[in-house]
C-alpha cells in the first residue's frame, strides 16, 4: 500500500528530521504531517528553523540530493493553542471516538492532540479524498492515569 499522508505527533524535532530523512534518502512520496502539540520555540529561533537547520547537517552527512527548504520543516500550529498538557473537548473526543471505534487507546498529550489534527484535516477535505493515510501511535500511555480526572466527562 503506498502512504500518501503520515500524521504524527511533535513536541521536538528528532522524529521529524528522522523521518524527513528517510524520505529523501529512500526517494519516496510521502507527506509529512507533524501536529505540533505545545508552542515552545528554541531560544531565539522557531522550531521549524531548527528542524531546517539539522534537515540540512542530515542531507550533507547521507549525501541526500534533495533540497530542503522551510516549507519541509514547518509543524503545523493548528493544535498547539491551548499549550503542552491542556486537554480540551477536541482532544477527549478524538480519545473516545479511537477507543470507542477500535479498542486503541491515545494518551491525551500526545497522540489525542495528534489524532484530532488528523480527524480535522479528514473531515474538513484538508488533504486529498480517498488518499492512503497513516497515522503514527507515539506511545504515552502513562500520561492516560496522570489525567484520568479530566478524561472522565
Amino acid at each position: 500500500m503506498e502512504i500518501y499522508y503520515f500524521f504524527f505527533a511533535l513536541s521536538s524535532d528528532g522524529t521529524q528530521v528522522g523521518l524527513k530523512l528517510g524520505i529523501g534518502l529512500y526517494d519516496l512520496d510521502i507527506k509529512l504531517i507533524p501536529i505540533s502539540i505545545d508552542k515552545i520555540g528554541l531560544r531565539d529561533k522557531t522550531l521549524d528553523d531548527v528542524v531546517l537547520e539539522i534537515l540540512h547537517q542530515g542531507q550533507k552527512e547521507l549525501s541526500i540530493q534533495k533540497t530542503y527548504s522551510i516549507k519541509d520543516a514547518t509543524l503545523i500550529r493548528d493544535y498547539d493553542k491551548p499549550g503542552y498538557g491542556v486537554i480540551t473537548q477536541n482532544e477527549k473526543m478524538a480519545i473516545r471516538q479511537l477507543a470507542q471505534s477500535e479498542g486503541i487507546l491515545l494518551d491525551p498529550v500526545y497522540s489525542g492532540r495528534a489524532f484530532y489534527g488528523m480527524i480535522d484535516h479528514l473531515q474538513n477535505n484538508k488533504i486529498e479524498k480517498n488518499s492512503n493515510v497513516l497515522f503514527w501511535h507515539t506511545g504515552g500511555l502513562p500520561a492516560t492515569f496522570y489525567y484520568a480526572e479530566e478524561l472522565k466527562d
